[in-house]
Parts: structure tokens; sequence; C-alpha cells
């Protein structure tokens, strides 16, 4: 009995693919442990975030601008939840705002020159554009940093 009398329509419409070809690959996503892509991040409750916000007020009553804003970015809350990051970016709205708009070369200048500044710079484009996505009331406000960014830190 040849090979093609024991196939029928059903058997080939069942067992069409009894094995699992892409277990075989060794560059499949099946053997690709997904947990390595996003790195371990320490869990951020909302008493530290609560905390740091009261920081960085302090310096905003003490007059460091740049302070509070270096610090409200160096210290954002990745491993948190989503409670706990839009308490966080309201901290970093609230610092915007109590910058006045011809200051904001300056202080991103200096903390763009600044050792990890770089770093620091990223943080806050992310910050406007959430602040962009969520529509919040200081788009305005952001559009205007994220321009003075760009030409500050030589970003098109």
């Amino acid at each position: 009995m040849s090979i093609i009398q024991q196939v029928t329509t059903a058997s080939l419409s069942d067992n069409w693919r009894t094995i699992n070809i892409d277990a075989l690959d060794p560059d499949s996503s099946t053997n690709f442990d997904t947990s390595t892509l996003h790195p371990a991040l320490a869990p951020v409750s909302e008493s530290e975030i609560r905390s740091i916000g009261q920081q960085v007020r302090q310096l905003l009553r003490g007059g460091d601008a740049e302070g509070a804003l270096r610090g409200a970015l160096e210290s954002a809350p990745y491993g948190g939840d989503d409670n706990v990051k839009d308490i966080h970016l309201g901290t970093v709205v609230e610092v915007l705002q109590s910058i006045r708009a011809s200051e904001i070369p300056g202080v991103l200048g200096r903390i763009w020159g600044s050792e990890g500044g770089s770093e620091v710079v990223d943080c806050l484009m992310k910050y406007l554009w959430v602040a962009l996505f969520l529509s919040s009331p200081v788009v305005l406000f952001c559009i205007l940093c994220s321009a003075i960014l760009g030409r500050t830190t030589g970003c098109r």
C-alpha cells in the first residue's frame, strides 16, 4: 500500500502539523525568554513617590528649580504602577510650571552639560510626550519645553 492511499483528506486536516517546527529553530521566539526584555526594577510604592514629591517641593520653595527638576527626573518610578506614575507626572508638571519660560534654556543647558545630563533630559522628553498624550492642561508649556529642549541639546 502506498503512502498516497493511507492519507485521506480528513487525516490531512487533523494532523497536518503534529511537530512544532518553531521549537526546533534556535532563533524562534518560542525559545526566547521574554522576561529578559524588561530589566528587573524594584517596585516603587506610593508613599515613596509622595516623599520624593515633598522633597522636590521643598527644593522649589528654596528657589532651586533646577535641582527640583533634576531630582524629580532622576527619581522616575520606572517600577511603579500607573497610579504612582501619575502622581510623579503631577510632580514633574508642577516643577515645569514653576520655571519661568525665560529660564528654561539656561536650566536645561546646565542639566544637559552636567554629568548624567543626557539621561535626565531623555527622561524629561518622556514626560513631555506623556503630557502631550494625556492632553494635560500644560500641553502648550510642554510644547514650548520640547522646542527649547530641541534647540538646547541639538536634537532636531
